[in-house]
Formats: structure tokens, C-alpha cells, sequence
């Protein structure tokens, strides 16, 4: 049954079911919308795999990141944390569908799961949050900023440039 994590005044995240996967499997399947992963575009095999992550972890852990839907009820992206390399820390991530890029929906967004993350820490985890984007991904650059995140440096991830982030408890 289907749970609502949080809302926004335009956005609600919810919990994942499996009548999701064709929006889940179409939304990472757009070149463009996947130009900054280091996966680049998933395939079938690949959504279906990473689908069955994000439930097995709410799940599991009670968090991953989400369904996003729009108003009416439309999936439109995903929002909410995977487990840092580490496994130490919380890791925010998001992905909206393109038509909503420049709308400041991702800002939305980030902001109330940065809220949601400190008002639900893990006590398995530290309070800290951390973040990441590809270098050229500019514009999810500046939603971190825009939230609090704090620059801490660039270096590769997956064989790729990122810069790193933290949103630090105290």
C-alpha cells in the first residue's frame, strides 16, 4: 500500500509499488534526463535491478530514494537518500523529469528532504548529509547551494568528476 513520505506545495513523495516500474523504467531511459549519471540511460535489466534496490531499502531501512509525483498524481522523478560509500552517512539524491527542469521544483524538493532527513535521523548513521553532482551538472549545483549544502571538493566518482557536498547536523 502505497505511503506519502512527504509533501511540497507542488510535489509528493511516496513510497515505490509495482505498478510504478514503467514510469520508474521510462523517466531513466531519457538521454538527457540521465546526460550526468555515470550509468548513462538504463536499460530494462538496469531499471528493473535499481527498481528492486529502492523497494527492498524502504523496506529494509525505511528510506531510499522515492517516487516523486506531481499534482495530479503523475510520477515525474525520484527524491530521497542512498548509503554513502562508507556506509557512514545518508547521501541526498533526486531526479526530475525534464519538462520540469527550470520550474525550481528541485530546489522544492531537495529542501524538504533535507528537512525530512533531520527530522528522521538514522541512528544507525550519522546526522550529517552529504550530496553529489557531476561538475558540469550546474543547475543541481546551485539547488545544493540554494538548500545549505556546503562545496568540500571534487574528485572522481565512477569514473567520472563530481563535487562533493556536506550539510553538516550541527
Amino acid at each position: 500500500m502505497r505511503q506519502t513520505i512527504l509533501t511540497t506545495p507542488r510535489l509528493t513523495v511516496t513510497t515505490w509499488e509495482p505498478e510504478d516500474f514503467a514510469d520508474f523504467q521510462a523517466l531513466h531511459a531519457d538521454p538527457l534526463t540521465m546526460r550526468f549519471f555515470a550509468s548513462g540511460p538504463y536499460d530494462h535489466a538496469r531499471a528493473a535491478s535499481r527498481f528492486a534496490d529502492f523497494r527492498l531499502e524502504q523496506a529494509e531501512w525505511g528510506w531510499t530514494k522515492w517516487r516523486v509525483q506531481d499534482a495530479g498524481g503523475q510520477t515525474v522523478g525520484r527524491g530521497g537518500f542512498g548509503l554513502s560509500d562508507d556506509g557512514q552517512q545518508r547521501e541526498l539524491g533526486y531526479l526530475l523529469a525534464r519538462e520540469l527542469w527550470g520550474q525550481g521544483l528541485a530546489t522544492e524538493l531537495a529542501r524538504a528532504l533535507v528537512d525530512w532527513h533531520f527530522a528522521h535521523p538514522d541512528p544507525r548513521l550519522s546526522r550529517n548529509l552529504l550530496a553529489f553532482a557531476h561538475v558540469e551538472n550546474g543547475a543541481s549545483r546551485r539547488v545544493l547551494e540554494k538548500v545549505g549544502f556546503t562545496p568540500t571538493g571534487e574528485r572522481d566518482w565512477q569514473g567520472q568528476p563530481h563535487a562533493f557536498y556536506l550539510f553538516p547536523a550541527d
